[in-house]
C-alpha cells in the first residue's frame, strides 16, 4: 500500500510479459477479455513488450476494427521500435485501417521527423489518395528523410496520384530532382518515371542525370527513362532519344549501372527494338566480355531478348556456357532458350550443361531443352 492507502500496481518484467503475450496469443484472440489484456501492454515501459503486444494486434485482421485507434497511438510512441511494430500491423490490416488514416494524416504535422516519416510509409501502403496534395507538401520538408518518405509515398500512389492531380505531382517530384541527397535524387528519378505521359516533358531532366556523380542515381535515371520509352514506343523520335541516353551508360565506371542498363534494354517493349542500330547492339554484345559477372549475365539476358540482334552473336552467347561465374552460364541457357528456334544448332552444347557441377545451371539447361522442344521439336 501507498501512502494514499491504495495498492501499488508492480509492472510484470519484460520477460514475463512476453511469456504472457505469447500465452494470449496461442489463446482465442476473438475473446475481448483477451485483447483487452494484449492491449493493455501497449503501455509497459519495454519496448519489446510494445512492439509484440502491437505484432499480436495486427494478426487479428476484421477483428481489429475497434482497436487500430491504439495501433495509431503507438505511431507517436517514444521509441521507433513501437513505431515500426504500429506501421506494420496497420500496413497488414490494410481496409480495417481505412477509418483511422484521418489521423494518421494528421501525423504528417507532427514536430519529430520519425513520426512524419511513418505517417507517410502507412498512408501510402493503405492508398489514401485524398492526402496526396498533404504528401506533395513533405516533399519541401527541411529533414531529407521526410523528403524521401514523401517521394517514395507518391512512387507506391502511382496511377493514383497520376489520375489525381498529375500536373502538379510530377512538377513536383521533377523539383526533387536537384535535390542535395542522393537517395532522393534517386526516389524522385525512379517514381518520376512511372508517371508516364506528364513526365515525358522532364526526359531532358532525367536524362541529365545519367551523369550523376551517384551509381544508384545514374541506375534510376536509367530506369526511368527505359519507363517513359516504352510509354512512348509510339512515337519515334522518343524511343531514339531514351534508346540513345541509355546506351551511354553501358561503358559507365559502376557495374551495377550497366548492369541496370542492359536490363532497361531488354525491357523496353518489341516495338522500341526496332531503334536499336548496329552499333548499339555491339555494345550489347560486348558486354558478354565485361569484367563483371553481373554485367555478363545481364547481357545474356538483354540478348535472349532481343532477337534480331542475337541472331548475328550466337556463337558469343553459347561462348558464356563456358564462363566461370555459374549466373553467367544460367543466363546464357535461358537467353538461348528463349531465342527458341534461333538456337536449335546448339542443342549439343545446351544438352552438355545438363552435367554441369553447379545445380542452378543445370535447372535452367532444363528449362531451356522443355523450351526449345516445345518450339522446334514438335
Amino acid at each position: 500500500m501507498n501512502d494514499t492507502g491504495k495498492p501499488i500496481i508492480v509492472e510484470e518484467t519484460c520477460d514475463t510479459a512476453l511469456l504472457r503475450l505469447h500465452t494470449l496469443e496461442q489463446a482465442c484472440l476473438l475473446e475481448p477479455e483477451c485483447i483487452a489484456e494484449i492491449l493493455s501492454f501497449f503501455r509497459h515501459s519495454h519496448r519489446e513488450v510494445r512492439y509484440t503486444a502491437a505484432a499480436i494486434i495486427g494478426q487479428l485482421g476484421e477483428s481489429a476494427r475497434p482497436y487500430v485507434l491504439d495501433l495509431v497511438e503507438l505511431l507517436t510512441d517514444t521509441d521507433r521500435f513501437v513505431h515500426f511494430a504500429a506501421m506494420e500491423a496497420l500496413e497488414r490490416l490494410g481496409r480495417t485501417a481505412k477509418e483511422a488514416i484521418p489521423l494518421i494524416a494528421n501525423l504528417l504535422q507532427h514536430p519529430a521527423w520519425d513520426i512524419r516519416f511513418d505517417a507517410l510509409e502507412v498512408l501510402a501502403e493503405l492508398d489514401a489518395e485524398e492526402y496526396i496534395p498533404q504528401i506533395l507538401k513533405l516533399m519541401d520538408d527541411p529533414d531529407s528523410r521526410v523528403r524521401f518518405a514523401a517521394v517514395e509515398a507518391l512512387g507506391k500512389l502511382g496511377e493514383i496520384a497520376t489520375i489525381y492531380i498529375p500536373q502538379l505531382a510530377a512538377r513536383q517530384l521533377a523539383s526533387q530532382l536537384d535535390d542535395a541527397d542522393p537517395s532522393i535524387r534517386s526516389s524522385a528519378t525512379w517514381t518520376l518515371g512511372n508517371f508516364g505521359d506528364v513526365a515525358k516533358a522532364y526526359i531532358p531532366q532525367i536524362a541529365e542525370h545519367l551523369e550523376d556523380n551517384d551509381p544508384a542515381v545514374r541506375s534510376a535515371a536509367a530506369v526511368a527513362l527505359g519507363y517513359l520509352g516504352n510509354e512512348a514506343k509510339s512515337r519515334a523520335q522518343i524511343c531514339q532519344i531514351t534508346l540513345q541516353q541509355i546506351v551511354m551508360l553501358l561503358r559507365d565506371e559502376d557495374a551495377t549501372v550497366r548492369a541496370t542498363a542492359l536490363k532497361v534494354l531488354g525491357e523496353m517493349g518489341e516495338e522500341t527494338k526496332m531503334y536499336i542500330p548496329t552499333t548499339v547492339a555491339k555494345r550489347i554484345t560486348s558486354c558478354l566480355h565485361d569484367d563483371d559477372a553481373h554485367v555478363r549475365s545481364a547481357a545474356a539476358e538483354t540478348l535472349g531478348k532481343l532477337a534480331d540482334i542475337a541472331r548475328r552473336c550466337l556463337p558469343e552467347i553459347v561462348g558464356c556456357l563456358q564462363d566461370d561465374a555459374p549466373p553467367v552460364r544460367a543466363s546464357a541457357l535461358w537467353a538461348l532458350g528463349n531465342l527458341g528456334r534461333l538456337s536449335r544448332d546448339y542443342l549439343p552444347d545446351i544438352k552438355a550443361c545438363l552435367h554441369d557441377q553447379e545445380l542452378s545451371v543445370r535447372e535452367a539447361a532444363h528449362e531451356a531443352l522443355e523450351v526449345l522442344f516445345e518450339q522446334v521439336i514438335r
